[in-house]
């Protein structure tokens, strides 16, 4: 994996990820929430066999800078700001793969720009306002609180922590690049008022009107974990299949954090899915 920081003509600057050759078809991953690019280490690595994988840090993650408005975070705008990140290496040829938040970007970038596919790795499809109980307010609560609260006194206890989660070494190595040592203290780099920013603009997505103007085919790799949640995601994959050219793989034994829960079978379908579209 390569590194590097670039800057955008309105002088932000952005972290990059980069694995394989620039000979490839080219393959854009987005994360999800409060995490970076580098999350997606063990599954670039399997792809970029055959690809040229990018992956940034979005704005107020990780490496990358932002500007502190909410109009910034809406997922208009953090579609606009990826385009200007490919525009500046040039690609023409690619796909994108989206996780959590990065796939609700995912949608509404293929309904502006041009790609040759789409991949929600357990994201962008489900609405949070469909979730029953699920109020805005309450969630904004719920994500400062998490915010507050996902600290660690030293680098020993937040490695102890995430292995007590079930983290493995490489996943907490990696995981360290979306924290920070301030005051003593192991944060989150994100910010409370960034993350809010982002839960509330997603909040209603993906409207009808994104769907309806997304012409790109679409690959959803779905988490089965917890499996009483399977209701909400039949319900909301039916929605898009309304709207949108839609195939739909269920991952076994996968919670939320799908690429690394099954990184070898996410690579393989992935790449099937490429060698087609």
């Amino acid at each position: 994996m390569e590194s590097k920081i670039i800057t955008l003509d309105n002088g932000l600057d952005v972290n990059v990820n980069i694995w394989g050759t620039k000979n490839n078809t080219s393959v854009i991953l987005l994360h999800g929430l409060g995490s970076t690019g580098s999350s997606f280490d063990e599954l670039a690595t399997i792809l970029s066999q055959n690809y040229n994988v990018y992956a940034f840090d979005l704005p107020g993650h990780g490496g990358s800078t932002y500007f502190n408005n909410e109009h910034c975070f809406s997922m208009d705008s953090l579609a606009d700001w990826v385009k200007e990140v490919i525009s500046y290496f040039n690609l023409e040829d690619f796909h994108i793969v989206g996780h959590s938040v990065g796939g609700y970007i995912g949608l509404v970038f293929a309904k502006k720009f041009s790609l040759k596919s789409l991949i929600l790795l357990d994201g962008g499809y489900i609405r949070a306002k469909s979730i029953p109980e699920n109020r805005l307010e309450e969630e904004l609560r719920m994500t400062e609180q998490h915010m507050e609260n996902f600290t660690f006194s030293s680098w020993e206890d937040y490695e102890k922590g995430l292995s007590i989660d079930g983290l493995s070494q490489r996943q907490i190595e990696l995981s360290k690049d979306s924290m920070k040592s301030e005051n003593g203290i192991i944060k989150l780099i994100v910010t409370s008022h960034v993350a809010k920013y982002i839960v509330k603009q997603k909040y209603n997505e993906p409207t009808r009107e994104t769907l309806s103007d997304v012409n790109s085919p679409v690959l959803i790799l779905r988490s089965t974990i917890p499996k009483d949640f399977n209701v909400i995601r039949n319900s909301e994959a039916n929605r898009l299949k309304q709207c949108v050219n839609v195939s739909i793989i269920d991952v076994m034994d996968a919670t939320h954090d799908i690429y690394w829960d099954q990184p070898m079978f996410l690579s393989e379908q992935i790449s099937n899915w490429l060698i087609n579209h």
